[in-house]
């Protein structure tokens, strides 16, 4: 389990920490911090600045003489053979004597790489402007930075202001070993309360309104799960007029700090849910579920099932399905299959938020040769009060992030919880 401190601190605001006090507090009082990583640890003297002019390099076809506004009314001359540099253009430039992470070729150097003011070709220059991969990241995750070249901020990035914390890259992130009896620590909220109650600070989780229009999801949708032994809960809600595009900066740079590709709204929606409450979900195309009808069951004998890598696997009757009216769908708790993946041209979804079995999931995960990060999680035996609470995060983001129309309701497939 990761976290980074930034996120933390969204749910605890007053946590005012060093990465080393964090680490040494939070395994004294419980919550063993296996290490962290600095992710600016190798950067150094990074801003924002705006080229100003350009010029051909007089003697180097490849190379352009950069006018670069730093700030305070500081200009430096800069020499690159970026392909993409265009005046007017907000980048990162680090200047003499600063440092970044690694080359263009995503290699990172340990310590970093110190850069001084110098000649190239016979032309001074004072700096450099760097790729996304210089500063230590990936287009993986920064999928808005160019294939080559400089990486480019929006223009409301402000000149002169820190490119570290622009990108997010002013940053912690820790790595956790939670015990299998502490399933509520697997999500970044319940580490925020560990935090809060180990720093005696305000724990200030995210207020989750009512959501939905006047119509109803039991219109839209029908549920019936076969075997409740497998599948103690099953939550699922609908959105309509989806409009697909890139999550916010916020989210993206919550997800990259936790190794997840940001891809679009409606797919970082799931997993920006899954890693908060430590919750996983799936979103289906409802247009392809046949009779627009859910059954959880298990799989016959050799059943085929095509999964979302494209590969065909063979189950038994002990793995859990989720299916529509004629097809599997899912393999629950593992990953959705091909026939109903999301695609750009989704209109309708449905958003799934389950609990399942964890021995069983466990199992199953290791006979189709298949482990997720969602399989990791409902391993360890997730709290079936958990669903409902995601599942309506999740649509409160889709509503404020403009992602689509949320359906009124919930169908909510709940067995009663035993006594104790």
């Amino acid at each position: 389990m990761n976290t980074s401190l930034s996120w933390i601190k969204a749910y605890v605001p007053e946590l005012d920490v060093a990465a080393q006090e964090y680490m040494d507090a939070m395994t004294l009082s419980g919550s063993k911090v296996e290490g962290y990583v600095q992710l600016d640890a190798d950067l150094d003297k990074i801003i924002i600045g705006q080229i100003k002019k350009i010029e051909r390099h007089p003697d180097a076809d490849k190379l352009v003489v950069c006018q670069v506004d730093i700030g305070s009314g500081e200009t430096v001359q800069i020499v690159t053979g970026a392909p993409n540099v265009k005046e007017g253009q907000k980048v990162p430039v680090v200047l003499d004597g600063g440092r970044v992470a690694g080359g263009h070729d995503g290699k990172k150097t340990p310590g970093g790489i110190k850069i001084k003011k110098g000649k190239l070709r016979g032309v001074a220059s004072n700096g450099m402007m760097c790729s996304i991969e210089e500063l230590g990241s990936t287009r993986d995750m920064y999928p808005e930075a160019p294939e080559e070249g400089i990486y480019i901020f929006g223009e409301d990035a402000q000149v002169g202001g820190s490119a570290i914390q622009a990108l997010g890259l002013d940053d912690v992130v820790f790595e956790y070993e939670i015990t299998s009896n502490r399933v509520d620590c697997f999500g970044v909220l319940g580490i925020a309360r560990e935090a809060a109650a180990t720093f005696g600070k305000k724990f200030c989780p995210p207020a989750v309104a009512e959501t939905g229009n006047s119509e109803n999801v039991n219109d839209y949708v029908k549920v019936t799960v076969e075997d409740t032994e497998l599948c103690p809960r099953y939550c699922a809600r609908v959105v309509k007029n989806i409009k697909i595009a890139p999550s916010p900066e916020w989210m993206r740079r919550r997800l990259a700090s936790q190794g997840i590709r940001p891809i679009n709204n409606i797919v970082d929606i799931t997993n920006y849910v899954m890693e908060e409450y430590g919750q996983p979900m799936h979103a289906y195309d409802l247009d392809t579920i046949a009779g627009r009808e859910i059954i959880v069951r298990r799989a016959a004998k050799d059943e085929k099932f095509i999964t979302l890598d494209g590969q065909e696997r063979t189950m038994d009757d002990s793995v859990l399905m989720i299916c529509d009216g004629e097809k599997a769908v899912g393999v629950a708790g593992i990953m959705g299959g091909e026939n109903s993946m999301i695609t750009d041209n989704v209109q309708t979804m449905l958003f799934e938020a389950a609990c399942f079995d964890g021995t069983n999931i466990r199992l199953s995960s290791k006979k189709i040769g298949l482990r997720t990060d969602a399989s990791g999680k409902f391993e360890k035996g997730l709290d079936p009060n958990n669903a409902l609470s995601a599942i309506n995060r999740a649509c409160q983001l889709i509503e404020e992030l403009g992602a689509g129309e949320v359906v009124g309701g919930v169908v909510d497939v709940a067995q009663p919880m035993t006594e104790v």
